[in-house]
């Protein structure tokens, strides 16, 4: 090859690269047999090594089917002598586009140079002809343009391979992402929808009930005694019988029933267009069921009951999600309170409430608990066996009462959770463990535990970055630790305070 065709190419590419396009397979396709050996002779003495000839249109798309191998055809090239009668560039592609095997491979028309005629350019190059070449031929025109033609059909053919592996990622992210949509509204154990998925479904339900006067009920459903058989015969019995149950609900309830596993061995039913004494009856029936069922492990019989609270939706006692699922939580309580084994309706009148209600009385002592500093944190040193010394002190927070009395996270941190004060104490314990991180050694790092949504909180960034400022204290000696459920539920806005915070 020239000089002045090797730098026609539109980018440098290496020997071995070279030697790949010379090893190309090149068809060409006319009638005169001279011209045929003149054209691989041309070829061979430039270096291509693999040079088909066909004399006549049915030799060349007889040579063309015998090419395709297992959906694959091996011709890299057609060089496409416009002599060839009946069978010009336009029909040659047309014939070529009628299999996939043929529809990439580039075409070099050879004309006569007294034949030139613009309109018929525009037709070929529109058919697919790659490039036009006009007689006399010489070693200066074909070879390069030969060899630029390969060079474009294996960029071409890199970007259709790159596409189909982008098109093949894809379609696997896609599956991923349907997994894990299904995961985060999903049980793992069960297969049975999660919390998450019955407050989106009671959403639709307290519209329904809004605008179409219906009514609806939710069962929240706690296994007496599981417990006891969690504990004697281990977790693989535990979670065998909460599937064996999670199918009991599936044959008790109807397909557009919602059945959520809602906790350890709680489980909660929605049901739609459904009245209060049909609800109880329901739910009477489903003692019955439960009451009746034994579970067998390792040659043990056990059996269960459950207690079953009922909280029913109409439109004259409409309430948010929240306090639908915390009734059904309370009557459930209820059940258990009266000797398990039996069905409780909600009521606010219920005196086992009464118990639950006086936990309310902690918020007002939470908010002067914020706002006087009644906060204080404790440390607890993480030890390091591998390096044999403290790794860091993990932060835990306390109130103060009257006098010297402490409360702790238990006492006080559920109620923060119901009554929306939980961001606030989140968001007092990062200020203050920057606080004390400036006034203690650099090598001492603390881990602060907060709540499952902190990073919805759209305070704590700015908190974050001014006190980053304000003290001068290394980011890498403050560690945030939430949980990976909390995380994944809500997987967008956590990765976003994520990235936001990575300062």
């Amino acid at each position: 090859m020239s000089k002045t065709s090797e730098q026609s190419l539109t980018a440098p590419i290496s020997a071995a690269e070279v030697n790949d396009l010379l090893a190309a397979r090149i068809l060409i396709g006319g009638t005169r047999l001279s011209d045929l050996a003149f054209l691989q002779t041309m070829l061979s003495l430039s270096g291509f090594t693999n040079i088909t000839t066909a004399n006549g249109p049915e030799k060349l798309m007889q040579v063309l089917r015998q090419t395709i191998t297992d959906d694959h055809c091996d011709i890299d090239l057609i060089i496409l002598d416009c002599r060839l009668g009946d069978c010009n560039a336009r029909e040659l592609r047309l014939k070529l586009d009628q299999f996939d095997e043929w529809r990439l491979i580039p075409v070099i028309a050879l004309t006569e140079k007294s034949q030139w005629n613009h309109n018929q350019l525009l037709t070929d190059l529109g058919h697919g002809v790659t490039s036009l070449l006009y007689r006399p031929l010489t070693a200066e025109a074909l070879p390069p343009a030969v060899m630029t033609t390969l060079a474009i059909k294996r960029e071409r053919d890199h970007y259709h391979l790159r596409q189909q592996q982008i098109e093949d990622e894809n379609a696997q992210l896609r599956v991923m992402e349907a997994r894990l949509q299904f995961s985060v509204n999903h049980d793992d154990l069960t297969g049975l929808a999660n919390r998450r998925r019955l407050e989106q479904a009671l959403d639709i339900t307290l519209t329904q009930v809004r605008n179409f006067h219906t009514s609806s009920a939710v069962f929240y459903i706690d296994l007496d005694s599981f417990k006891v058989l969690n504990d004697a015969e281990g977790h693989e019995a535990g979670d065998t019988l909460l599937v064996q149950v999670a199918n009991s609900l599936r044959g008790f309830f109807k397909v557009r029933d919602t059945l959520v596993r809602i906790g350890s061995d709680e489980f909660a039913v929605l049901v739609d267009t459904i009245d209060p004494e049909t609800a109880v009856a329901r739910a009477e029936g489903l003692r019955d069921l439960f009451d009746g069922y034994s579970f067998t492990f390792h040659d043990h019989e056990y059996h269960l009951s459950a207690s079953i609270g009922v909280k029913c939706i109409t439109e004259a006692n409409l309430s948010t999600v929240g306090e639908i699922l915390s009734h059904a939580n309370q009557a459930c309580y209820t059940a258990k309170k009266r000797g398990r084994n039996r069905v409780h309706v909600y009521s606010p009148a219920d005196r086992e409430m009464y118990a639950l209600r006086h936990s309310v009385e902690w918020a007002p002592r939470i908010r002067a608990a914020l706002k006087q500093e009644n906060f204080i944190l404790e440390f607890q040193p993480i030890y390091s066996l591998k390096e044999n010394k403290i790794n860091h002190y993990e932060c835990l927070i306390r109130m103060r009462g009257q006098g010297d009395k402490l409360y702790y996270p238990q006492d006080f941190i559920p109620v923060a959770e119901a009554m929306g004060l939980i961001h606030q104490i989140d968001l007092w314990v990062v200020s203050h463990a920057f606080e004390l991180l400036r006034n203690i050694p650099g090598d001492i790092a603390l881990a602060v535990n907060l709540s499952g949504n902190i990073f919805l909180d759209k305070n704590l960034y700015p908190l974050v970055e001014r006190k980053l400022l304000e003290t001068g204290v290394d980011p890498s000696r403050l560690v945030f630790e939430i949980t990976e459920t909390s995380a994944i539920s809500n997987f967008d806005q956590t990765k976003q305070m994520v990235d936001s915070c990575a300062i």
